[in-house]
């Protein structure tokens, strides 16, 4: 699988990327390399354009936009585009877009799975960049199955505090079900501030009690917050 990113240097391919990733002058040469590469139609060529994904052009709107059009080029292709996206997504940080592109071509029961995969693979690999799997977990805010919550809950073990952080706010979105594994974790997290600041904020802003463990929590609330007679973490200085 993916042998299509053997290519030879100097190639017409590589000639593409380089002006599709230059990141000053018009965007016009920009989006020219872009069209090439999807009127190419390989696996090798589309798996190029994602890297329009990798930087970003000095005009805010514009690169907005190209991104999105990238996307739809991507997902005019349909199936023939999953493969080299799925690729990308474990050679490359810059995960957000792919996700919404893959998330456009397939139905959430394929998508899902694969996305398992890459987590379970990536994100959950200490030898990937903690950059690279914060990124990734990132990349599911708002989408989180349960296939892909329980992955996630394997994430925030994890010995980096922006990856234990991304994934602590990935699953905060399935709601009550998860107050109490991480308020567990808040307990468990003793010499980890950052860890205790964002469970903190989370319970804060959805209004969590912290029924069950209050005595612990108490004792372990990190400077900035306090607790009220109710049982919910609230900010200094904001009404209980």
């Amino acid at each position: 699988m993916f042998d299509f990113l053997k290519r030879t240097p100097g190639s017409q391919v590589d000639k593409l990327i380089k002006r599709l990733t230059e990141t000053g002058g018009e965007e016009s040469p920009r989006i020219e390399a872009a069209e090439k590469l999807a009127e190419l139609n390989t696996p090798e060529a589309t798996y190029a354009l994602l890297k329009r994904f990798t930087m970003s052009s000095k005009v805010i709107s514009s690169d907005v936009e190209e991104k999105h059009m990238v996307v739809r080029m991507l997902v005019d292709k349909g199936q023939d585009a999953v493969e080299p996206i799925l690729k990308f997504m474990t050679t490359h940080h810059q995960v957000e877009w792919p996700v919404r592109a893959l998330m456009k071509i397939l139905p959430q029961e394929e998508w899902a799975p694969r996305l398992v995969q890459i987590l379970e693979n990536v994100a959950q690999n200490p030898f990937t960049s903690p950059e690279h799997r914060s990124s990734l977990i990132r990349a599911m805010h708002g989408n989180v199955t349960p296939e892909i919550a329980a992955t996630l809950r394997k994430s925030l073990e994890d010995d980096d505090d922006d990856v234990a952080i991304a994934a602590i706010q990935a699953i905060a979105g399935l709601g009550d079900e998860v107050r109490e594994p991480l308020l567990e974790l808040f307990i468990r997290a003793e010499g980890r501030p950052r860890i205790r600041i964002a469970i903190g904020e989370l319970c804060a802003d959805r209004e969590w009690a912290v029924k069950g463990y209050r005595p612990s929590i108490e004792a372990t609330l990190p400077e900035g917050f306090h607790l009220t007679a109710k049982g919910f973490i609230r900010r200094k200085g904001v009404p209980a």
